[in-house]
């Protein structure tokens, strides 16, 4: 009796597999907001950083990741995003700094 189930349980993970895959190869995006945080204080910064992180886990969710691949995927998936994302967050960041330098210097 535990051969049967152990071949059922090998379809489901080759279906799901199979399923996954195509999704695999989209690009999803998430848009983060970040209007309501002063980017010129370290707690808007890391808030700003946390929202990234959180979209990113969305972006790169899985229902299941069975095999080494998959765990391999999801993270090189993770890995992606935040290396898109966070040079971005940079960039903000230091344009809030450098508006605030400027207008102090007035």
């Amino acid at each position: 009796m535990a051969t049967p189930k152990l071949i059922s349980f090998a379809c489901i993970a080759a279906s799901l597999l199979a399923i996954s895959t195509p999704a695999m190869a989209q690009v999803h995006s998430v848009e983060v907001k970040y209007q309501d945080l002063d980017l010129t204080s370290a707690r808007g910064q890391e808030r700003l950083k946390s929202r990234i992180n959180q979209a990113v886990k969305l972006v790169c969710a899985r229902p299941l990741a069975i095999t080494l691949e998959d765990r391999l995927d999801h993270q090189n998936c993770e890995k992606n995003a935040a290396a898109r994302a966070m040079p971005k967050a940079e960039q903000q960041i230091a344009a809030d700094l450098a508006n605030r330098r400027m207008a102090a210097n007035r």
